[in-house]
């Protein structure tokens, strides 16, 4: 299977469903004809348009174009002249299942002799899934090796999938270890896609990431960075033996990276994964912690390394701190085009654990014209925004930590003169009680924050969120009240005094807001 001439993309246009080879579909993507791609699930999403943007930015740089509009003839021709200047001669580095070990094929790099691949490279998938990067705690969340043997299509985005976003993972087969990336930060790291969109069409998002692309290549050319104009691009193509990494200095700033020595066969008309393990990581810079000048990934301030999402996700705190740069150096993909009006603020990734994942964490935010402005305009209204925005997340923290869980560890050990907070069991009913709070008021927040642009005045603007918070905190606590497990004889001091607590909590911590009257506890 030739991604350069066989059509094994399945994609949905305006005028009906159509197969495509990859130049064909470079074309569609840079002349916004795709509406969807049928085989691609949302996990592989991001590696696929990273795959797509990297390519199409280095072919445009080595034939002198600029525009990504291009006919699928010109994308043919441009990839075979990179392949070609890299050292391979034919289409084999972009197909799919090449039977000699000792060429490339497509992101699979050769063996130096088929001695060594017969001696190194073991029996690893026989499922497209079961080669992704989609681990899964015990084979529960997500069943494993699901996916139909013979689908081309799902074995090419399996493998751009994993390798372009694969962390470390254990000890594979030839004596070395599964190793990840050099675009993360550390093996146990993640790879996000961070930015802005124009538009929610994947033709639009292709089409403005190659041109800032284009526009971000000159600053990788230059210090800190070490990349050479004239570099390696397609790394998979040269044999590699696991125990040697290449140098930063030898790779254009476009380069597309493999991180797994991986093979497919046909096996018995079956197509089967063979791989085996590294001694070391493909690229040599593990001291740069994913600093690597990736134009998708927040760079964090406190370890000048890339960003490494928690099990947490994108939380409304973390969001706000990579819009405003709060602790992180915003992705270049980040800067919207002065053309602009609105658009999304997207931030996904694949949260990667110790031999695990944690799960695809996604967040798309509208930012309106006026938002977007006080943003990227003048550096008062963004100042302004800034700190109404940590003001926000304070609030609702404060709500969260000094208000509703001591009313609610009152509520459960039956109004005691002092609650205590260290018993795990009673805590745990906590977390589990106050939830609801913290998954209302977490999609409410930037609608909240973009609300602040006309109200010239903090408190006035802050107050609303107050209320929403305040109402939200209330509703928790009631509901608690309703199914909390409690002695008979206190449950009336219980509920009272958890009440008490919470309303004392709001004099205290938010004067500003709560007025006392004579009516109220």
């Amino acid at each position: 299977m030739n991604l350069l001439t066989d059509p094994i993309f399945r994609v949905r246009t305006p005028d009906g469903p159509v197969t495509a080879c990859l130049p064909e579909l470079l074309a569609l993507l840079g002349h916004d004809r795709v509406d969807s791609l049928t085989g691609l699930q949302r996990h592989q999403e991001d590696a696929f348009h990273i795959f797509c943007c990297y390519l199409a930015g280095a072919v445009l740089v080595r034939t002198g174009e600029s525009s990504p509009q291009q006919t699928a003839d010109f994308w043919r021709e441009g990839i075979r002249q990179l392949t070609q200047a890299e050292g391979c001669a034919d289409d084999s580095a972009w197909t799919l299942l090449v039977d000699d070990p000792t060429k490339p094929a497509f992101m699979q790099s050769p063996a130096s002799s088929r001695a060594v691949f017969e001696r190194d490279y073991k029996p690893d998938a026989t499922t497209p899934d079961a080669l992704d990067v989609l681990v899964t705690s015990k084979n529960h969340d997500k069943k494993m090796s699901r996916a139909m043997t013979g689908n081309f299509e799902a074995w090419l985005f399996a493998l751009i999938s994993l390798q372009t976003t694969v962390g470390l993972l254990g000890r594979g087969s030839g004596g070395g270890m599964n190793r990840g990336i050099g675009r993360m930060n550390s093996g146990y790291g993640s790879r996000p896609r961070v930015g802005w969109f124009p538009g929610m069409r994947v033709g639009v998002q292709f089409a403005r990431d190659v041109s800032v692309l284009l526009c971000h290549r000159q600053v990788l050319l230059e210090a800190p960075y070490p990349y050479a104009s004239t570099g390696r691009i397609l790394l998979w193509i040269p044999p590699w033996d696991g125990a040697r990494s290449q140098a930063l200095d030898s790779l254009d700033p476009f380069f597309i990276e493999v991180a797994r020595r991986v093979r497919l066969l046909s096996v018995d008309s079956r197509i089967q994964a063979f791989a085996s393990g590294s001694a070391t990581n493909f690229i040599a810079a593990d001291q740069l912690k994913g600093n690597l000048g990736d134009p998708w990934t927040p760079i964090t301030q406190r370890t000048n390394g890339a960003l490494t999402v928690p099990e947490s996700g994108f939380t409304p705190e973390l969001l706000r701190n990579l819009i405003f740069g709060d602790g992180y150096i915003p992705a270049t993909m980040q800067q919207p085009d002065d053309s602009m009006v609105g658009g999304w603020f997207s931030a996904s990734v694949l949260v990667r654990g110790q031999g695990k994942t944690d799960g695809f964490q996604n967040a798309v935010l509208r930012v309106p014209d006026k938002p977007r402005l006080a943003l990227f305009g003048c550096r008062q209204s963004r100042d302004r925004l800034t700190s109404l925005s940590k003001k926000g997340i304070d609030t609702a923290s404060a709500m969260h930590y000094k208000a509703l869980r001591p009313a609610l560890f009152s509520l459960l050990e039956g109004g005691p003169e002092s609650i205590v907070v260290d018993k795990a069991e009673i805590a745990k009913w906590v977390d589990s009680a106050v939830k609801p709070f913290v998954l209302n008021w977490n999609p409410r927040y930037f609608d909240w924050l973009w609300t602040t642009i006309d109200i010239p005045n903090d408190t006035e603007a802050l107050r609303p969120w107050f209320d929403e918070l305040r109402q939200l905190a209330q509703e928790t606590l009631n509901r608690a009240t309703e199914r909390t497990p409690q002695r008979h004889g206190r449950s009336y001091r219980a509920k009272i005094k958890a009440q008490g607590i919470f309303f004392g909590s709001l004099k205290k911590n938010f004067p500003q807001f709560v007025e006392v009257t004579h009516d109220q506890p």
